[in-house]
């Protein structure tokens, strides 16, 4: 039936939502006929609630209400079906429904049926632009319309099977049964109107329409602010009719003079009668306003009890930062809800389901991050029930080094088939021949290779359809070669997330105390929405998805659908929101904080498929909507407290106010207001912005030119005292408390507060006083011509980069030792600097009796080491500190994400085993020894015709799994390495074709064969006796007690094989000789003659090399590593009868060039040796005598100094000398950002 409409209205000034006639009214319910309030936000709703309990009055809550709250009472007035507001099952009802009808070709524009699959990106996208059109009177009449009115069919499809009613469609379903109820809704029916508050522009069409037709019922008055409605100012309006009067005033309307003032301008009457103050506050950076409203919060706090409105439009990103900052000042406040999504918890969970699906599906970072995380720790063995064929004791664990190994050695990397590639590999893996431990390495291995297998079947329900054929592949143990069982594969994604959740460690899991960390709440709430998305399809006889892709984006929407409460005390008198839930919101004090043109942004949401064309169709194009509420909400907050505090980030590069506060400040700054603006707030103490006494938070800064200064928030000042000037830091919370107890304590003043640790504050000084060391220190560029850098400055160096350790062409060239004495820093003859002698490790700084000495490196413990390897020592001479955080307490980050090129390290290895796949068709073991008669490379198997060639096409195919792939890295390192294709590459494989000897391994293998006087014994050899994996070495002549034990590997080792001849000239020449001896050869005495002559050699993969950098690796080698010498003197010590006359660097670049360092003894011999490119640099930079002064060469000298240096690292190990030595290879350590010296993060280096 037709009703009569009644809809008036009156204007109400901006600045209070509830005018003071309208409570006076509610505070006395007798005086007049009941009637409703319709409240702008929920928030005003419960101020006005508060408020009238406070009052005495018996409040009647269903007669205050919002525009939601008013459609969810006629909803059940109306008698409709219940709501279905499981906001995640509907959703998924409505994508299983838009799945079915996109491969009907219902929605055409969309999808194309057998072409992908329908996903839930799309159901998105549908819904929200759905629920945009829904607000129009005729929402589908749009010729451009790619399923929205499909979709809306689907709704209703919905709707009818389940009985109930979508939230989006409940306003629409409420406006219709409206229209045709022949009776008076009951709440209706008991109240005389409704009086609807001031509410911003504008109501859509179909809130407009709802309330015109419950007018039609009720009578409706609305409170309209007055102004200019093309601005904003003018408050949102359902009838464009003349505003009542107090004459006209609707009978039922409590009796009130109806205002009547003036309605121009950014003040209004409201304002004008709290007198509000206004006070501009500019911000150098916006990060500075939350604590200087903090400042301000518990100054006004101190004095008043009146309530603080702190409005930041950011609030939902910040509500933890401003809970912690308020708490600091002791007010509790917390948001109401977050999402799940933002729980750790749940976020743990996806990754988890994600595992096996996407680009990263099996990576080694997925594998990190499920299972050697702490946000969801699970237990140490996730399947207990299982048990080892043949050895009781292992069982399915991970081991994260050879899961580490495995991903670089080849290349293993995530996507579909990663988990197939990890179980391949480690099928056959075994340990290393390098191995110290070959039976832990073992067990390792086939554990890992255990757990992921049983994790392969404990993902089966979410498998990628690539790796679903995995399931039936036994798995045999790599170690073992028993078939290892696995477990019962879950049956959906429902059983895999209840197993997950079973494999929790729940006693660890719950010491977690986070904040808002809702902790095992979050999961119980994910699995309660997924039984309840569950349930709600059955009931709709609709395919539920639990596998695959299709459940982690179940997972992944529930979370972001659904909101969990937190529920903790909180301080009712101050409150934080958004400009739009501050609407008709009054306080005491207002303090427009978070009000920047990025947290309060004008931009206009996008809604999928409505541009500005089809929005000019459906007559909704209104890009200032949200500019026109912004004027609206800051209109009614700069009159809504008698103080109201501008925050203003005009300062701030790329900051600035929002347009609504910038177009105010803009309006302001051409009125006398402007100048009152600059006065700080009256409750404010003077002593916090003005006066010398003390230090204040807010100093005066000139913003305008010719505008004056203007308040601004300050983090750090500097006062006067009487003990000198005193930094202070301002803010809140506990770090920025101790960062004030470290400045106080900095300038010799008496902190406020206990430090936590005494000693702390004497290693902050670490820094300090290791940058005016290095200042101080003395550095070998500054000495004069002629002059020698004395070794007894190396107890004053701070670092290596003091003096000239690593080569450069120019310091080799320079006569070291002309010098005249040895060992030396550095000797400078014209221009350059020589070489110096290697002072490392540095002697530590350690001041005695102040409490640092143990910060600078010296502990309290020695370092005890029985067996050494070059590397880890090579680590003690770079930096003590590194080496000691990263051996012995090995503390180290991880190296970080894997890229998608073949890891260096890698690459470096590849050219290493091609090596040893040359040699052993030598005859030349990997870490064996020849000892029969030794041939050069060229006179054996590898010299015939393509065998050499044969064994490294060979050893490619069976070891190097990457290579011949056909993506963009692994393309480009096959072309690198043997100059092929990867169908050329399969083409040999296939037998189809026969590779050409080309590419960087091809000119490996010809270097190598045209070593012709030097024949191979050992390839990747170690130092062991009969009885021991190491020998000792004899560092010191005059002390037995001194040396150490050396494990390791020597890439390579060569013998002498001459013509006669030049045997015959070395034999005269007391070089050779047959007398056998059971004595090494002497390294501090007198030389001797010796039966073989030896050539070690170190493998260097390099980059190039180009011309200026071209055997530097090997001069790097000689004079900066130690593996050389120490290999060499290893030989001699395990080989009496030998003698090692070279030693170098093979670099293996573009080209390969074998360099050798030859003994002053072979030298006259150079030009007849084909064993490598000879360098000669040892005779200008070692003496040819010994430390005792007797006479032996330079080679012999050098080999002596490098033991030295070893021994001097041994010591300082053991001595527990631990220091820091920063120098350039900070740049590249992994604990620099931790190192208070390093170059890396010090700052003054």
């Amino acid at each position: 039936m037709e009703r009569t409409r009644s809809v008036t209205s009156e204007y109400v000034p901006a600045g209070e939502g509830c005018p003071p006639w309208l409570f006076h009214a509610l505070s006395c319910p007798d005086e007049h006929a009941p009637f409703m309030v319709l409240h702008p936000t929920e928030l005003h709703r419960q101020r006005t609630l508060e408020r009238l309990h406070e009052a005495g009055v018996v409040v009647a809550p269903q007669y205050h209400l919002t525009l939601n709250r008013l459609v969810r009472l006629l909803h059940v007035d109306l008698r409709l079906p219940v709501l279905l507001d499981d906001e995640a099952s509907t959703f998924m009802a409505l994508h299983a429904r838009c799945t079915e009808a996109a491969e009907n070709a219902e929605l055409p524009f969309l999808h194309t049926p057998g072409v992908g699959g329908w996903t839930l990106t799309k159901t998105r996208r549908l819904q929200q632009l759905h629920g945009e059109l829904l607000q129009l009177r005729r929402p589908f009449a749009w010729e451009g319309d790619p399923g929205a009115s499909v979709f809306h069919r689907l709704c209703l499809e919905t709707e009818i099977e389940s009985g109930g009613m979508l939230p989006s469609l409940v306003t629409r379903h409420v406006l219709e049964a409206l229209q045709t109820a022949a009776d008076t809704p009951f709440h209706l029916s008991e109240v005389a109107g409704i009086v609807v508050l001031d509410m911003a522009p504008d109501f859509t069409e179909v809130e407009q329409d709802l309330l015109t037709t419950v007018s039609g019922f009720t009578p409706v008055h609305q409170l309209l602010n007055p102004g200019s409605f093309r601005l904003g100012h003018h408050g949102a309006y359902l009838v464009d009719e003349q505003p009542c009067t107090t004459d006209t005033l609707p009978g039922w309307v409590p009796p009130h003079q109806v205002w009547s003032g003036d309605a121009s301008g950014w003040q209004t009457e409201v304002g004008r009668a709290r007198s509000t103050q206004l006070t501009r506050v500019t911000l150098d950076e916006r990060r500075h306003g939350m604590n200087a409203a903090l400042t301000m919060i518990q100054a006004y706090r101190a004095k008043h009890d009146g309530q603080v409105l702190i409005v930041d439009a950011g609030v939902r990103e910040r509500s933890i930062a401003w809970s912690n900052g308020l708490s600091s000042i002791g007010v509790r406040w917390h948001p109401g809800s977050t999402a799940m999504n933002q729980q750790p918890t749940h976020h743990a969970v996806i990754r988890a389901a994600r595992l096996a699906q996407g680009m990263s599906a099996w990576s080694l970072e997925s594998l990190r991050g499920v299972f050697f995380s702490s946000i969801v720790p699970f237990h140490d063995d996730l399947f207990p029930d299982l048990n080892h064929p043949t050895e009781g004791t292992w069982r399915p664990q991970p081991d994260a080094d050879v899961l580490d190994d495995i991903a670089r050695q080849f290349h293993v990397l995530g996507g579909p088939g990663a988990i197939g590639r990890w179980l391949g590999v480690l099928s056959g893996a075994e340990p290393s021949f390098a191995e110290r431990h070959p039976e832990v390495k073992a067990r390792a291995l086939e554990q890992t290779q255990w757990w992921l297998g049983c994790l392969l079947h404990a993902w089966a329900p979410l498998l990628s359809p690539e790796d679903r054929h995995l399931l039936q592949r036994p798995t045999v143990g790599c170690t073992s070669g028993a078939e290892l069982p696995m477990p019962d594969a879950p049956t959906s994604g429902m059983a895999w997330l209840s197993w997950l959740v079973s494999s929790i460690n729940v006693a660890r899991f719950e010491q977690r105390r986070a904040p808002f960390d809702a902790g095992m709440g979050a999961l119980q709430h994910l699995i309660e929405a997924l039984n309840g998305v569950k349930e709600q399809l059955g009931r709709l006889s609709l395919p539920f998805v639990d596998e695959g892709a299709a459940f982690v984006d179940l997972l992944d929407h529930i979370g972001a659908s659904t909101d969990l409460s937190h529920q903790t005390s909180r301080t009712d008198r101050v409150q934080v929101v958004t400009p739009d839930d501050a609407l008709g919101c009054s306080a005491d004090l207002i303090l427009l904080v978070g009000l920047d043109v990025d947290a309060w942004s004008m931009r206009s949401s996008t809604v999928p498929w409505l541009d500005a064309s089809a929005q000019l169709e459906l007559g909704v194009f209104q890009t200032d909507r949200l500019v026109r509420r912004g004027r609206h909400h800051l209109r009614h907050l700069l009159n809504g407290a008698a103080f109201v505090v501008v925050f203003d980030s005009s300062p701030e590069e790329g900051g600035g106010p929002s347009a609504p506060l910038a177009e105010w400040l803009t309006d302001v700054q051409r009125t006398n207001a402007w100048e009152a603006m600059r006065a700080p707030p009256t409750f404010l103490p003077s002593s916090l912005y003005e006066g010398e006494g003390s230090p204040r938070p807010f100093r005066w800064a000139v913003r305008e030119d010719g505008h004056g200064s203007w308040m601004t928030p300050v983090t750090n000042t500097s006062t006067a005292t009487a003990s000198g000037r005193r930094e202070v830091r301002f803010g809140f919370s506990g770090r920025d408390r101790r960062q004030q107890i470290g400045l106080d304590l900095r300038t010799g003043l008496t902190p406020s507060r206990v430090p936590n640790h005494d000693l702390s504050l004497i290693h902050a000084f670490e820094g300090d006083i290791q940058a005016d060391r290095r200042r101080r220190q003395p550095l070998a560029k500054h000495i004069d011509e002629h002059s020698t850098f004395a070794w007894e400055q190396r107890a004053y160096l701070a670092s290596a980069d003091a003096v000239t350790l690593r080569p450069t062409r120019a310091a080799i060239k320079v006569n070291g030792v002309a010098a005249g004495v040895y060992p030396h820093l550095g000797h400078r003859q014209e221009k350059s600097v020589s070489l110096s002698a290697d002072p490392r490790p540095l002697p530590p700084y350690a001041p005695s009796n102040t409490g640092i000495e143990h910060r600078f490196g010296a502990l309290d413990t020695p370092l005890e080491r029985e067996v050494w390897s070059p590397s880890r020592l090579e680590a003690w001479l770079k930096c003590p500190r590194q080496a000691w955080v990263k051996q012995q307490l090995r503390a180290d980050d991880d190296d970080g994400v894997s890229t998608e090129d073949v890891d260096v390290r890698i690459r470096g290895q590849v050219v290493h085993e091609t090596e040893a796949a040359i040699l052993r068709g030598h005859g030349v073991l990997m870490g064996g020894e020849i000892t029969t008669s030794p041939q050069a490379l060229h006179l054996g198997p590898m010299g015939e015709g393509r065998a050499g060639w044969d064994a490294v096409l060979d050893f490619l195919q069976r070891d190097v799994h990457w290579l011949g792939r056909y993506n963009a890295v692994s393309v480009h390192r096959t072309k690198d390495l043997i100059d092929a294709t990867p169908e050329t590459w399969q083409a040999h494989q296939d037998g189809e074709l026969e590779l050409e000897p080309r590419g960087r391994l091809a000119r490996l293998l010809a270097a190598d064969l045209s070593l012709h006087h030097a024949a191979p014994v050992a390839m990747e050899w170690s130092p062991a006796t009969d009885s021991e994996r190491s020998v000792r070495l004899d560092t010191a002549p005059d002390d037995a007690e001194m040396g150490f034990r050396l494990f390791g590997y020597a890439d390579r080792v060569d013998v002498l094989v001459l013509p006669d001849h030049l045997k015959d000239d070395l034999v005269e020449r007391g070089v050779l000789g047959d007398e056998d001896h059971d004595a090494p050869f002497p390294l501090h005495g007198s030389p001797r003659q010796a039966q073989r002559l030896v050539i070690v050699r170190d493998l260097k993969t390099v980059r190039g090399p180009d011309a200026d950098n071209a055997g530097l690796r090997h001069m790097r080698c000689l004079f900066e590593d130690l593996q050389l010498a120490l290999y060499a003197r290893a030989w001699e010590l395990l080989h009496p009868n030998d003698r090692v006359v070279g030693v170098g660097a093979s670099e293996v670049g573009e080209s390969t060039v074998h360099y050798v360092e030859l003994d002053g003894d072979l030298a006259h011999l150079g030009e007849h040796l084909r064993v490598g490119e000879l360098t000669d640099v040892f005779a200008q930079h070692f003496p040819a005598e010994t430390q005792h002064a007797v006479a032996t060469t330079p080679f012999r000298r050098w080999m002596a100094e490098r033991l030295t240096v070893a021994q001097r690292a041994v010591s300082a190990a053991q001595q527990g000398h631990v220091n820091p030595t920063p120098g350039k290879h900070c740049s590249y350590c992994t604990l620099a950002h931790s190192c208070d010296v390093s170059e890396y993060s010090g700052g003054d280096f």
